[in-house]
């Protein structure tokens, strides 16, 4: 597939796409007879991922790691850094809860008053 089917696939922009290539994040993909950028349906997976990595806070350093580790199947890395990034949500889940219940505590008084 070209980039604009991928970035409608992926609902993120060509710009982006092409900025996850040119800092390491993807492959630079093969090009076709007229210089067109081609993709597949893994460079899709992989875009999708580090978007929901990047989304969920993983640093750039350990998205790179991922998306090399994902491009040579290293199966073991691929888990051991997704295991690590769950116990870090799982972490700011307790405290997102934590600040849910002071606000909701706090929005409760200011309405009492």
């Amino acid at each position: 597939m070209k980039i604009g089917q991928l970035s409608k696939e992926t609902k993120l922009s060509v710009y982006t796409i092409r900025f996850y290539e040119k800092i390491g994040l993807l492959q630079k993909p093969s090009k076709d007879q007229s210089g067109h950028r081609i993709y597949d349906e893994s460079d899709a997976e992989l875009i999708n991922w580090i978007a929901c990595l990047k989304n969920s806070g993983m640093s750039l350093n350990k998205i790179k790691e991922y998306s090399y580790a994902f491009r040579f199947k290293e199966n073991n890395k691929l888990a051991e850094l997704l295991e690590i990034h769950l116990v870090k949500l799982k972490s700011q889940s307790v405290d997102i809860e934590h600040y849910i219940d002071v606000t909701e505590e706090k929005l409760k008084r200011l309405k009492n008053t």
